[in-house]
C-alpha cells in the first residue's frame, strides 16, 4: 500500500506524456511501421501488466517492475502515435480552395431576403 502514491505520481506522468504528444508536431512523417510499432507499445504491455496483477499476484517488486515497464512503453508509444505532421496540417489548411460554409451562408441569406420580397397574395 505504500506504494500507491508512487503509483499515481505514474499515472499523472502518464497522462501528461499523452497530453505533449497529442500537441507536439513534428518535422519528420512517420512511417506506418513506427506507427504499428506504437499501437504494438500502447497496447501490450501495460495490459499485460494489469493482467499479471489480476490473475497471478506476483510479488511486489516483480509487479511495480511490470507497471513501471508498462507506463513507459504507453508513454513512448503515445510518443509515436500521437501528434501530428506539419506538411500533413499544412495540406488541411489549403488556402487556396475556400471553405463551403461562407458560400452556403450567402446563399442562404440571398435566398431569406428573396423570400421576404415576394408579395403576399390573399385570395
Amino acid at each position: 500500500m505504500g506504494l500507491l502514491p508512487l503509483d499515481a505520481a505514474v499515472g499523472v506522468l502518464l497522462l501528461a506524456a499523452i497530453a505533449f504528444a497529442a500537441t507536439r508536431s513534428s518535422r519528420r512523417t512517420r512511417s506506418p511501421l513506427v506507427r504499428v510499432i506504437g499501437w504494438a507499445l500502447i497496447a501490450g504491455p501495460l495490459p499485460l501488466a494489469v493482467a499479471q496483477h489480476i490473475l497471478l499476484s506476483p510479488r511486489q517488486s516483480i509487479d511495480q517492475a511490470a507497471f513501471f515497464a508498462g507506463a513507459a512503453a504507453f508513454a513512448i508509444g503515445a510518443l509515436l502515435v500521437l501528434g501530428r505532421d506539419e506538411e500533413d496540417w499544412r495540406e488541411e489548411a489549403d488556402e487556396s480552395s475556400p471553405p463551403w460554409w461562407p458560400a452556403f451562408e450567402r446563399d442562404f441569406r440571398e435566398y431569406e431576403l428573396s423570400s421576404r420580397r415576394r408579395p403576399v397574395v390573399r385570395v
